[in-house]
Formats: structure tokens, sequence, C-alpha cells
């Protein structure tokens, strides 16, 4: 007799090979769908602690850093400086931008490239604050001082030089926190290849499971094994469990599209500002360069409105919801109980009649 591919003189032979396929093909089951199922979960948890809240850290750190400038422009523009200097707002925005990199630091796992940047970063920020508080000293003593807008000018080229300043180096930082998202959610256990290396076993054992129970049924002329029944259900409940598992791949792919989304919205609004608050500082400039400098200071203005705060808000909580749907799914599996049940049920199922050999 040939079964599964095994050549057996007695039915008795056939059946303990038959129990011990089954077990084998459990346990295979069983060590993939937990590789498969621990990896899924590590990457959620990653993704929802670390890979999301750096990717918003450097957003918040970008447009913290665009406020501030324009504010303090602004406060010099109005002359409001000369009693406040360069203003609350600027002072909050400084701190805001600060504790985002903190944040980042503490936050990011996408290697040591983002530790100096952030200290770059952090370094550029100082040197910065430092020009405009010269600007802010120069002011009081003179508002007409032309050496108050120049710190003022090189303090705004620190942040906007390109390749180097301070929002390129956040650019970059920004980069490289979302490419190790991508590498995330496609590399490794994550790879769409592991999902057919799970499902094949699955089906192998399903197709075991409902061979044996047929030979079972025209061998000893019983219609159902009950046991082989309940261990083919504890199966299909394990890949219910899995099934949970593609789903939180799901909710993954779709964080990262809000991520990207949410990336185009925010730096649309930092642009905007960032667009007023140079035009603000070429009005200044020009206002003491008479040949026309300020010219090179100002940007185009943008076309249309920017996306307001609503949107802005919207596209964080879509974001956040598809991460912790992602880390609520990837924590479902039931896949030790499950198949630990299947293979106690395959021995009571076959092993009666295997005693029957005696």
């Amino acid at each position: 007799m040939a079964w599964f591919g095994i050549r057996a003189g007695t039915t008795r032979a056939t059946l303990w090979r038959s129990m011990v396929v089954l077990e084998l093909a459990l346990v295979a089951v069983l060590g993939m769908s937990a590789w498969v199922a621990q990896g899924t979960r590590a990457t959620t948890e990653r993704v929802e602690a670390h890979s999301v809240p750096s990717i918003m850290h450097i957003l918040a750190a970008h447009a913290a850093v665009v406020e501030a400038d324009a504010a303090a422009v602004d406060s010099f523009r109005t002359g409001a400086a000369g009693l406040t200097g360069p203003g609350e707002r600027y002072q909050n925005q400084i701190a805001l931008a600060g504790q985002s990199l903190t944040q980042l630091a503490a936050d990011s796992v996408a290697g040591a490239s983002v530790g100096q940047g952030i200290q770059l970063v952090q370094g550029q920020l100082a040197a910065y604050t430092g020009l405009v508080e010269q600007a802010d000293a120069q002011f009081r003593r003179d508002p007409a001082s032309i050496l108050a807008r120049a710190d003022l000018w090189y303090a705004s080229r620190l942040l906007h030089q390109p390749g180097s300043g301070i929002l390129a180096q956040l650019d970059d930082l920004l980069a490289v926190e979302r490419e190790a998202l991508a590498v995330r959610l496609t590399g490794g256990r994550m790879a769409p290849g592991w999902v057919a290396v799970w499902i094949i076993p699955a089906v192998l054992l399903l197709t075991l499971l409902v061979g044996t129970q047929v030979f079972l049924s025209r061998r000893f002329r019983r219609t159902l094994n009950v046991p082989l029944i309940g261990a083919t259900a504890a199966v299909l409940v394990l890949a219910a469990g899995m099934s949970f598992d593609f789903a939180a791949r799901g909710e993954l792919s779709a964080t990262r599209d809000a991520g990207d989304a949410l990336v185009g919205v925010w730096q649309a609004r930092i642009d905007a500002t960032d667009r007023h608050g140079q035009q603000m500082l070429g009005e200044l400039v020009a206002a003491a360069c008479p040949d026309g400098c300020g010219a090179a200071v100002g940007r185009p203005a943008a076309v249309g409105d920017p996306p307001g705060e609503e949107s802005l808000t919207a596209r964080i909580t879509d974001v956040d919801g598809h991460a912790a749907a992602a880390a609520d799914l990837a924590g479902r599996q039931m896949l030790l109980l499950a198949a630990l049940l299947a293979m106690a049920l395959v021995p009571l199922g076959l092993y009666p009649r295997i005693d029957e050999y005696r």
C-alpha cells in the first residue's frame, strides 16, 4: 500500500507512519507560524514605538524651526524686538525644536547616522540662536542698525543653506527614517515571500488531515473520525489566527502610506510658513539695502492656500490609527493553543485504529 509516498506492508505500519507525518507537519506549521508572527509583532512594536514617532519628531522640529525664524523676522520687522526681543513665539518654537530633537534621539532606531545628524543640527541650532540674540542686541542699541539686519540675515542663511543648512539636515534625517521604515516593512520576516513559506506547509497539512480522514473512512468503513475532525478544526483556527497576522501587515503598509501623506501635508504647511518668513526678511533687508539686495532673500509666494490645521490633525490621527491597529492585530494569534490541541487530537484519532491491529 502507498500512503503519503510511503510504502508499508501492513495497515498498522501505515497508520503509525501517517501519525508521525501529521505530527511532524504540525510541528513545522507551528514553528513557521510562530516565527513569522513573532517577526510581525516585533515590527509593529518598532513601527508604533519608534519609526512613526521619529518621523513626527523630525517634522515637528522642522516646523518649529521655520516658525521660530518667521516669528523672529516679524518681531524685527514690526519693531517689537525693541521691547520683547525675538518674541515669545520665537522662544517657544526654539524650545519645541530642541525638545523634538531630544525625543528623536531617544526614539530613533535608524542607526548611528541619525545620532550624528541630531548632534550636527543641535550645534547649528545653537549657532542660529546666537546670531538671533546678537541681532537683538544690535537692534536694541539702534533700531535702524544695518548690523542687526545682517545678523538676522546670516541666521536665516544658516537655516536655509542648500545641502548643509539646518533645514537640509532635517530633510536628510527624515529621508533616513523613512528609508529605515521602508526596509523594516519589506525586509527579513516581513518580506512577502515568507507568507508563501507559511501558506504552503499549512495547505499541505490540511491536505494530509483530509486525506487521512478519507483513508480511515474507506479502510474502517466509518464515516467520521471525531478527533481528526477536531484536529482539522484546530488547524483552521490556527490559519484564522494567522489571518490576523496578514491583516497586521496590511495595516503596516497602510501606516507607511498614511505617513507619506502626512509628510506631504506637513511639508506643505512648513513651506508656506517659510515662504512668508522669507518674504518678510526680504522686506526687512531691503529697507536697509537701497540697491535691492533684499530680492535675494525673498521667495516666491506659494500657489494656493496651504493645508489647514484640521487636515494635518486628520493625517496624524490616520497614521497613529493604522499603527495602533497593526499592533493590536499582531497580538491576537492563538498559535500555540490551536497547534497543541491538534497535536493531541491526531493520536487520539489514529491510535484506537492502530490498537485494533495488535
